[in-house]
């Protein structure tokens, strides 16, 4: 190969790493970079090596051998610069980060909180309907229990101790249910789903029973504040889950290893974002839920709790990558 030859074959790929450096000329710009961005970065990066390796070898022309060993030293020090500390980082996270990591897993957010939610809410009609078949999923007994924890109410409210001490077991009790239905998700994301439509028929058996009791009110009240939070919070995990599952089965033509490794950078971003919701949910759960508040008050807690999650799930995803997609065009 000369170096015409080499030239009318690489050029393409070589304005096009020429193009993504134009693009990373600060740490600034590369931090807004997605996952196949980097990854195609990546592989670019190592072909160019290769190409200067071959012309070197070869015996090329010096003009293509310097230009061939400019383009990898400035990739070089793009790939491999530590990115600066970033204040407000944790800021940054919630505000731009995970709403581009939920736009652009949308499928996988929406179906996990639709595999939560839809059999819970199916379980709750059920409860409401037929009684005795609700009994099939869940002993009676246990639900009587269930019924006698929330007779006392909570217009006395609860000692600080207790409350402390609640929080902490929320947060344990919570976290486990969160994890199980993230985890499984690598067994192709049939983990995910199965926990996810359990967990939601578990739930949803004891929310029917109870609102048909006369304590209804007592546990509508209770879990209005931090419910929206909680069972969200599941619904993300287990979409996370999806996520990671997918990435294993479907490669899109990369090898299983990586589409896993790029799968699992969003599914953790996913997850971080369900460890909040959870540790929020656990902190009201354990102060303010058993509260001796008047229950409007709770009620509208929660009603600011779920418009928030519309808001921050559903359009504040949208206007950041609409945003991103604006100032992308621009360069």
């Amino acid at each position: 190969m000369n170096a015409h030859e080499m030239l009318r074959q690489r050029r393409g790929d070589w304005d096009a790493l020429e193009d993504l450096l134009r693009r990373f000329s600060s740490n600034h710009k590369r931090a807004h970079a997605t996952p196949e961005e980097l990854s195609h970065f990546a592989s670019l990066f190592r072909s160019v090596c290769a190409d200067l390796d071959r012309a070197r070898a070869q015996g090329l022309s010096d003009d293509l051998v310097d230009y061939l060993n400019s383009l990898a030293a400035r990739a070089h020090n793009i790939f491999y610069v530590a990115p600066p500390t970033q204040h407000g980082s944790i800021i940054r996270f919630f505000k731009l980060t995970l709403p581009l990591t939920i736009r652009r897993n949308a499928v996988y957010v929406a179906a996990g909180i639709f595999l939560f939610y839809a059999p819970m809410l199916a379980t709750i009609g059920l409860a409401a309907s037929n009684e005795d078949t609700l009994y099939q999923l869940i002993p009676k007994k246990m639900l009587e229990n269930y019924e006698k924890m929330y007779e006392r109410g909570h217009k006395q409210g609860r000692g600080e101790t207790q409350d402390m001490a609640m929080t902490g077991f929320y947060v344990k009790n919570n976290v486990g249910i969160a994890f199980t239905c993230f985890a499984t998700g690598i067994f192709f994301g049939v983990g995910s789903l199965f926990f996810l439509v359990f967990n939601g028929i578990m739930i949803g058996a004891v929310v029917g029973f109870l609102s048909n009791s006369p304590v209804a009110m007592n546990l509508l009240s209770f879990i209005a504040g931090h419910g929206p939070f909680e069972l969200t919070a599941i619904g993300l995990s287990g979409g996370a889950g999806l996520r990671l599952g997918f990435g294993a089965l479907i490669t899109a033509n990369r090898l299983r290893g990586e589409s896993l490794r790029l799968a699992a950078l969003d599914a953790v971003q996913l997850v971080a974002g369900a460890a909040a919701l959870l540790l929020a949910a656990a902190l009201i759960e354990g102060f303010f839920s058993p509260s001796a508040l008047p229950m409007a008050v709770k009620f509208g807690f929660g009603g600011v709790c779920t418009l928030f999650l519309f808001f921050y799930l559903a359009y504040w995803p949208w206007r950041q990558g609409r945003a991103r997609l604006e100032t992308e065009g621009a360069i």
